[in-house]
């Protein structure tokens, strides 16, 4: 029984004395392997950072500049009062229909300027309160109102014109697009008697803004 535990202990020290040869040997190996130039790179930290807006992207924040904010600003109030303030839009309407109401040079002066900065149906009732009054500036604002592309300002300029008898501009209307801005400007030259520019405009057309003069004109006769 001695001899095999005496057998079994020689085969184990056997074992140890070969793996200690092995474990000298590596520890030798590793020793001259040569290393490496540059280090090893065990992390990434980036070199320029970017602030985030939250509510632009990056490269928005970096490429473009400060974004201009542009307000329109109603300044034609105090030319009636200097010392009228900000008015809101019902009490500028008020001004608009009082200053037509009175549609003198003054008025006409003050309206023109009107017309620039307003927008909307404040617009539209700058060009009806204008198309009352006299001035040198009428006419040329009504052609300016006439070339916008809303209906409603070129049918308030027309009836502007009407009103003057505005000949070249009536005119010029009787062949617009919409049909009400075209037999406006027909009822137009009607009442300046020159019923001889429609028939002329008329001519060779049977389309259904042609045939609806025809058919207001009738009734007008």
């Amino acid at each position: 029984m001695l001899g095999v535990q005496l057998a079994y202990g020689g085969e184990l020290a056997v074992i140890g004395v070969i793996l200690g040869v092995i474990g000298f040997i590596l520890i030798g190996f590793t020793s001259l392997w040569p290393y490496p130039s540059k280090p090893v790179v065990t992390s990434v930290s980036p070199v320029e950072t970017m602030p985030l807006s939250p509510t632009a992207p990056a490269w928005e924040s970096q490429q473009t500049g400060q974004v201009a904010m542009f307000s329109r600003t109603i300044s034609w109030p105090v030319l009636v009062d200097p010392q009228a303030g900000e008015l809101d839009d019902n009490e500028r309407r008020r001004v608009l229909d009082g200053l037509g109401i009175v549609a003198d040079a003054w008025c006409a002066g003050i309206l023109a300027k009107a017309f620039e900065e307003e927008e909307g149906d404040l617009r539209v009732a700058a060009i009806e309160a204008l198309g009352q009054c006299d001035g040198d500036v009428v006419g040329p604002t009504l052609e300016r109102a006439y070339s916008s592309y809303v209906v409603a300002e070129r049918y308030a300029a027309i009836d502007g014109a009407s009103r003057r008898a505005d000949v070249p501009l009536l005119e010029r209307a009787l062949r617009d697009t919409d049909a009400t801005v075209a037999t406006a400007a027909a009822y137009g030259l009607h009442r300046a008697k020159r019923d001889d520019l429609i028939e002329a405009n008329l001519a060779g057309r049977d389309d259904a803004r042609a045939n609806e003069i025809r058919r207001v004109l009738s009734v007008l006769a």
